[in-house]
């Protein structure tokens, strides 16, 4: 279970932060200064933090500085009343920046960016021939938090999943050059059975289907980008309560 700390001094926006992440499921402590949080931070390890920059006796961007030498693998979302850019300049290279006004479901949405962020196996191969869909499938993917690679034929395919040691899913066209899709799937589900794979096709699913059988999932490219990117997040269990 993700774990995170809540270092906000106003005690209604850390209620309702607390209580938001609690019902997401996540374990929460909370804390009203850098002094508190700082104490707990020796005893306890926490995966997230949410910083407030305005803070009673110790600013956040202070806490941030120290966390920078001492806790560098915690992953900071400055919380504030400030502008995001403001917000940049004050604490660079945080994880992600929320401005209050924004409401709960965007904090919501960039604390599950920053989660999927650190899943193990968070990144997704894109074997797809066409630069303009792999760079659609990158950057929707990217925007989520999601680490990608991508290959532009069967090939190449193969040899970065052999490379690489994180790849949790796999996005596989049929149609592309050095090795079909269909070879390809043979050989990335006979050398790692657990490994998902959404095909990717113009072709309807029921056409895909009769060609790779026993895929995780098929997405057929008409249907819109928004589609595979939910099948993606249902193969990752991103977000997941349990």
């Amino acid at each position: 279970m993700m774990r995170i700390l809540i270092v906000e001094d106003e005690d209604k926006v850390r209620n309702l932060h607390a209580e938001l992440l609690e019902n997401e499921g996540y374990e929460v402590v909370s804390v009203s200064d850098a002094v508190q949080a700082s104490e707990i931070l020796i005893r306890k390890h926490f995966d997230i933090i949410l910083l407030d920059i305005n803070l009673p006796q110790v600013f956040g961007s202070v806490l941030f500085d120290l966390m920078q030498v001492f806790h560098k693998s915690i992953k900071v979302i400055v919380t504030s009343v400030y502008p995001v850019e403001e917000q940049r300049k004050i604490m660079k290279d945080a994880a992600e920046y929320y401005d209050k006004a924004q409401g709960v479901d965007v904090l919501l949405e960039k604390i599950k960016k920053v989660e999927r962020s650190m899943m193990p196996l968070g990144t997704i191969l894109i074997i797809e021939d066409e630069l303009k869909i792999r760079k659609l499938f990158r950057n929707q993917l990217e925007e989520l938090g999601y680490r990608t690679l991508e290959a532009e034929d069967g090939e190449t395919g193969l040899e970065l999943f052999a490379k690489e040691q994180k790849i949790g899913l796999v996005i596989l066209d049929i149609a592309i050059p050095n090795k079909t899709g269909m070879k390809v799937f043979e050989s990335i589900k006979g050398r790692t059975p657990p490994a998902k794979i959404i095909v990717s096709s113009v072709f309807p699913k029921d056409d895909q289907q009769s060609l790779i059988k026993e895929a995780d999932d098929y997405f057929d490219k008409a249907e819109g980008v928004e589609i595979l990117i939910e099948k993606v997040k249902q193969l990752l269990n991103v977000g997941s309560k349990n």
